[in-house]
């Protein structure tokens, strides 16, 4: 598990919020954000929950929901978690759908893909 910080641009219908020095844990698949952050700047509630494990032994249901993230240059959609008392963690999801890396040495992100390449497609 590598955990590296990030500034990104939480975006929604409503708006958009900055946030800074976010942990990015490749060891969480989700990313987690507090609601009162989804609700500012209006994510869109998916019509699901998440059963979530957390580092201590326990578990819980988590709202889903779709919300755009920017971070480093790049912009996509990703799902974003949150429970009560939930803190701001950018998971694998947001670093997949980026196309983004965590160098394990210097702990900066780094490109994996090309911007704006999502596959290799040959007809």
């Amino acid at each position: 598990m590598s955990i590296a910080f990030t500034s990104a641009l939480v975006k929604g219908e409503k708006g958009q919020r900055d946030m800074q020095r976010i942990p990015i844990d490749t060891g969480a698949f989700f990313t987690i954000l507090p609601s009162e952050v989804l609700f500012e700047v209006g994510a869109y509630p998916e019509d699901l929950k998440a059963r979530l494990e957390l580092e201590r032994g326990d578990s819980l249901e988590a709202r889903v929901y779709s919300v755009v993230v920017a971070a480093q240059g790049r912009e996509d959609v990703t799902l974003a978690v949150t429970f009560e008392g939930a803190q701001p963690v950018l998971g694998a999801k947001f670093l997949e759908d980026l196309g983004l890396n965590v160098d394990s040495e210097s702990g900066l992100l780094e490109p994996s893909r090309p911007h704006g390449f999502a596959f290799n497609y040959e007809p």
